[in-house]
């Protein structure tokens, strides 16, 4: 994958400090999802999982852990533009809005359920989307799963796949880090073509592996938007897993797919 240079791209959408931006117009589109998000014009995102990768045996204090990376990537005909909205700075969670783009430019924005919280705990000091990914881990012979410690993400293009500029570049697109007690309004996002990168030395990125029987083989699998909040072109390419075999020390990968 290349790295490349970063353009803002096409004209961002309506902000909410421009239109709906009266209290009552903000506890509106918190509280009434849309009933119909999808419309036929609409140059959707699509949200596509990676194959888990760089896995590592490692510790969290005493505990053994399995660290990896998770990448995911928009091969959509729009962007994932999301702007997160509350009506004070007391309240704890910002209620998320899409905004799907339109073909001749503008944007059509759908109330969705999910919410952004402040993550200060693991020394992120930004925003998060909250469950945007599941990842997991269960016994290759078995059904039971446990999760890794991450719950939110902070969205951002970090991986140009496609060829075209950035839309979520420069100071605003920082998932209002540093602003817990002032921000109103934060946006992120994921821009056609591009990878959003969790590598997996990140805080949160791992899964413990306390009370497992090793050696063996564990399936371990990712999700992206595993509670269908968002809307996207389609959700037949939102999993990926990989099976891997795990000793006391040292994790090597069997194969794609479990």
């Amino acid at each position: 994958m290349t790295l490349c240079p970063a353009q803002p791209q096409g004209s961002p959408p309506p902000a909410p400090t421009q239109q709906n931006s009266s209290p009552a117009a903000i506890r509106s589109a918190q509280t009434t999802p849309s009933v119909s998000p999808a419309a036929s014009d609409d140059l959707l995102p699509d949200l596509v999982m990676l194959p888990l990768e760089a896995f590592h045996v490692a510790f969290e204090g005493n505990h053994k852990v399995l660290r990896f990376s998770s990448n995911v990537v928009n091969q959509g005909d729009g962007p994932l533009d999301l702007t997160g909205s509350r009506p004070n700075v007391q309240a704890p969670e910002l209620k998320v809005t899409e905004n799907i783009l339109q073909p001749g430019g503008g944007h059509r924005a759908v109330n969705t359920l999910a919410v952004m919280k402040y993550a200060a705990a693991d020394g992120h000091d930004h925003f998060h989307v909250m469950d945007f990914q599941r990842l997991r881990l269960r016994p290759a012979a078995g059904s039971g799963w446990r999760g890794t410690h991450k719950e939110g993400f902070c969205l951002r293009d970090d991986v140009n796949l496609g060829g075209k500029p950035s839309r979520f570049q420069g100071a605003q697109f920082r998932c209002g880090a540093g602003k817990e007690d002032v921000a109103l309004h934060v946006r992120q996002g994921l821009s056609e073509g591009w990878v959003d990168v969790y590598d997996w030395y990140l805080a949160g990125q791992y899964i413990d592996l306390e009370g497992l029987q090793l050696p063996g083989d564990f399936c371990v699998e990712g999700t992206v938007d595993p509670a269908r909040l968002l809307v996207e072109k389609t959700r037949d390419n939102n999993v990926a897993s990989t099976l891997v075999h795990l000793s006391t020390s040292d994790v090597s990968v069997v194969r794609q797919g479990c």
